[in-house]
Parts: structure tokens; C-alpha cells; sequence
């Protein structure tokens, strides 16, 4: 693929994370300017893609992605000044890394990642909880690691990994 197409994919993909890990997460505290917002996705973009994603191009155990999670949280603490909770919560960087990975596992450009994104959707579909844990103010790695181990359970059962069990899942939606 030539660079211009394989760039425009991977700013869609960007843009498609960001929108989905932070379209229903408040994550910005009041009157923030729309400058301030880019600033901080693009350093968050460049500590990703120079820390985080070069490790998926081989598989990452689970702990090794709890850190990497982790990472994103501590990463996002140079922008408190902007960011409620002074910082991302868990359930917006997972949700950040996880589809990030889970487009790039799809394009080949990573393996096969050792979560999905989480969301109330997927643990309805998957049923997991009739009461799902609300993501967007997810902030217990423990909640989160508890939820992945179900999820792990459902997978398991169907003789697949947990990202091919959550795209079977999004694909029936």
C-alpha cells in the first residue's frame, strides 16, 4: 500500500478511536478550547504510536496490556489542567487502546489483541451482565480486569480468542 492511502487509513482509525472512546465520556473539564483538545489527542497519538503500539506487532500477554492501559492514564496526567479527574480514566484508555488495536488486528497491522473494546453493548450482546458497568466513568482496573475475565469465559466456550469473539458479536449487531 502506498503511503497516502496507508496515512489516510490510519488517520481514519485515529479519528474513529478517539471519537469512540470519547464521544460519550466527559472527559474534558468546562471551557476548554477546541485547540487545547487537539493538542492533547495529537501527544497522546505521538506516545502511542512511539511507546505502546510497536510492542502489538507481536501478541502482548494481559498484564502486559493492563500496563500499557495504565501507560495511557499516566501519559493523559500532563494535561490535567484540561482533563476531568486530572486524568483519563480507565474506561476511556481502554477503550482508546482496545479499538486501536482491534482496527489495526483487522488490517493486519497487529496481532490478535488480548482484549476488545468494552462498552455496554458488547456486555448485553455478549451477555455478560443484564447490568452492565457503565464504561465511560470506568475507573477500577480490578471492575475492568473482573468484566475481561467473563468475557475471556464467553470466548473460551466458543473456541475463540476475546477479539474474534467481540467482532462476531459486532458483525451480528
Amino acid at each position: 500500500m502506498n503511503t497516502l492511502k496507508q496515512d489516510f487509513l490510519y488517520n481514519e482509525i485515529w479519528l474513529l478511536s478517539f471519537g469512540g472512546a470519547f464521544q460519550h465520556v466527559r472527559i474534558y473539564k468546562p471551557n476548554v478550547k477546541e485547540k487545547d483538545k487537539t493538542a492533547f489527542r495529537q501527544a497522546l497519538k505521538v506516545f502511542i504510536s512511539e511507546h505502546i503500539l510497536p510492542q502489538y506487532k507481536k501478541k502482548v500477554g494481559e498484564m502486559a496490556h493492563v500496563l500499557n492501559i495504565e501507560a495511557i492514564r499516566a501519559a493523559s496526567e500532563d494535561w490535567s489542567k484540561i482533563l476531568n479527574g486530572n486524568k483519563l480514566n480507565v474506561g476511556a484508555s481502554q477503550k482508546l487502546l482496545n479499538l486501536l488495536l482491534k482496527y489495526l488486528w483487522c488490517l493486519n497491522e497487529a496481532a490478535t489483541p488480548p482484549h476488545c473494546p468494552l462498552d455496554r453493548i458488547i456486555q448485553q450482546k455478549g451477555l455478560i451482565s443484564n447490568s452492565p458497568v457503565n464504561w465511560t466513568t470506568l475507573n477500577d482496573m480490578d471492575d475492568y480486569l473482573h468484566i475481561m475475565h467473563k468475557i475471556k469465559q464467553a470466548a473460551n466456550e466458543k473456541g475463540q480468542s476475546i477479539a474474534e469473539w467481540e467482532l462476531t458479536l459486532f458483525n451480528r449487531r
